[in-house]
């Protein structure tokens, strides 16, 4: 028979807590070996118990769980942790996955599919809480963009201004939007054409779009 899943529950609010152990031990794959109520007796529990998964709230007295989360990665790496919270701000998501947490649930949905989630985690799977990945999408998405931008030697500025051309803007019109004399434009499209390597506005275009810049 295959040992259940050795969880620990971390939450400062003890009614929680004491849903979570009522819902969780109806498991026979799951089993409940200790509580923490703050960062400090996280740590502890964790040191002592050496859980297979932590269930953590984001918010308790002390540091804070992307700083536990971020300890634990140090000094109890093979330990899942999941991030169950009711907080859903940039901060703390971005937070969680930057120091490795394997999940980030928000308690209002997610109690229903928690055992689901604890057996999925503990096989090695990172969840996110559905209305939580499009946001996460964007940001890969942003930080992958930049990284094309970076790489071409294009600065916003000059991303901005081929944007316009493709938009088949005139000299002109680009000029009045930036404030600038025609001259300044011309010149400032040449410097475009020679990073993209390109010999004229339209060859510019195409090569931006193939390149996923615009």
């Amino acid at each position: 028979m295959t040992a259940p899943i050795r969880i620990l529950l971390a939450d400062d609010h003890p009614i929680f807590r004491r849903g979570l152990y009522s819902l969780l031990n109806e498991y026979d794959d799951l089993q409940i070996i200790g509580e923490a109520d703050s960062s400090p007796s996280t740590l502890e529990q964790v040191a002592a118990q050496q859980p297979d998964v932590l269930l953590l709230d984001v918010r308790m007295g002390g540091a804070n769980g992307i700083e536990i989360a971020r300890e634990l990665r140090r000094t109890a790496p093979d330990v899942r942790v999941i991030i169950l919270t009711t907080y859903d701000n940039d901060e703390y998501l971005f937070g969680a996955l930057q120091v490795g947490a394997h999940a980030y649930l928000l308690k209002d949905v997610a109690l229903d599919n928690l055992p689901a989630a604890i057996r999925a985690v503990h096989q090695g799977e990172r969840l996110l809480s559905p209305q939580l990945v499009d946001r996460v999408l964007h940001q890969f998405q942003t930080m992958a963009s930049e990284k094309l931008r970076q790489e071409s030697g294009l600065s916003v500025e000059e991303l901005r201004i081929l944007d316009l051309i493709a938009a088949g803007e005139t000299n002109q019109a680009i000029a009045e939007q930036f404030f600038w004399s025609e001259v300044t434009v011309k010149k400032k499209v040449q410097e475009i054409l020679a990073k993209l390597g390109a010999t004229n506005r339209a060859q510019a275009v195409a090569l931006a779009i193939r390149r996923g810049l615009i």
